[in-house]
């Protein structure tokens, strides 16, 4: 691990740490750590972590810490964006962690937004609302907004376990509750050692919630949509390897033993389902694009279920080269 030197921090002491992962993001990252210093009322450092990306994303990233409120560091080798967060979290000196993509923005007023309601509630962590965006965040101006992520959700609301594990079932338009970004108390996580998993490279957000659930964590949503997450072919959450949704799939396992309500036990097996479906799917349809069809179908009966999943893929990447 390599990392760029600070100098002092001028003014005050950071409130919120903004912790980003970066992976070949030399083309975003700039706008990323803008959008996180640009913050109104609240004292933000950021801390970068490239995960040994072979582009010039640490480059970027040292060049941005030449603002003393940014420290950039690297991994010797890609582990995925769990490790990265977790090598920021060794790093980050405030009171609260906020986490960032690197190919993601902020509008100035999230972070006191979300702040304020942490206090209030009180809440060790808040999950903020977003605004779903077609397009690059280094080229906002053609980029398309598609909509609010929760449109139906007006107030702040305090979400026990069941309702979190719930809300990341899959419903018909593939939202989940995992995509929210948090804001976690530093407190919290020290005091009940909480850190991201990292063998995943999906859902590890999600699973950094349910380790804090577990350890008894309050846990609210603020519901302004003042997180710009945008969606693009490239974007990470939304590509699925088979070899990560397995992963995932072995995490939430290990979750759902641990668990003493069979009803929350019963929910956790739902979820396996539908990620064993998608990694199906996904297998399917990667066979398909190899010509090897004798693979598909047998992949496919020996998970039928996925089926509907499947067709539902094989619709969206019609419409997409029509």
């Amino acid at each position: 691990m390599t990392g760029a030197a600070l100098g002092a921090m001028p003014g005050a002491a950071p409130e919120v740490s903004v912790i980003i992962a970066a992976w070949c993001a030399g083309r975003t990252l700039s706008q990323a750590v803008g959008a996180a210093l640009a913050q109104t009322g609240v004292a933000v450092e950021v801390i970068i972590v490239d995960d040994a990306s072979p582009d010039d994303s640490f480059a970027v990233a040292e060049g941005l810490a030449d603002d003393p409120r940014v420290r950039a560091f690297r991994l010797d080798s890609n582990q995925g964006p769990a490790a990265a967060r977790n090598l920021a979290l060794e790093h980050a000196s405030a009171p609260w962690i906020a986490v960032l993509d690197a190919d993601d923005l902020m509008r100035p007023e999230r972070l006191s937004r979300m702040l304020a309601l942490a206090h209030a509630a009180p809440a060790d962590v808040v999950l903020g609302n977003l605004t779903e965006i077609i397009g690059h965040s280094d080229h906002p101006d053609a980029a398309r907004i598609e909509g609010t992520f929760l449109p139906s959700l007006d107030r702040p609301t305090c979400w026990d376990l069941h309702s979190y594990v719930m809300g990341n079932l899959e419903g018909g338009d593939g939202k989940t509750l995992g995509y929210l970004k948090p804001l976690i108390s530093s407190a919290f996580l020290k005091r009940n050692q909480v850190r991201y998993t990292e063998t995943l490279r999906n859902g590890e957000d999600f699973h950094l919630v349910l380790s804090c659930y577990a350890a008894g964590a309050r846990v609210w949503f603020s519901p302004a949509a003042d997180y710009l997450y945008f969606r693009h072919d490239a974007s990470v959450s939304h590509r699925a390897d088979p070899a990560h949704l397995d992963c995932l799939v072995a995490a939430d396992r290990s979750f759902a033993a641990q668990q003493a309500d069979p009803q929350l036990r019963q929910l956790m097996q739902k979820r396996i389902r539908q990620i064993e479906r998608l990694g199906t799917a996904e297998t399917v349809m990667a066979a398909l694009r190899e010509r090897r069809a004798g693979r598909a179908l047998a992949t496919l009966l020996g998970n039928p279920a996925a089926l509907p999943r499947l067709a539902r893929q094989l619709s969206q990447a019609v419409r997409k080269r029509i």
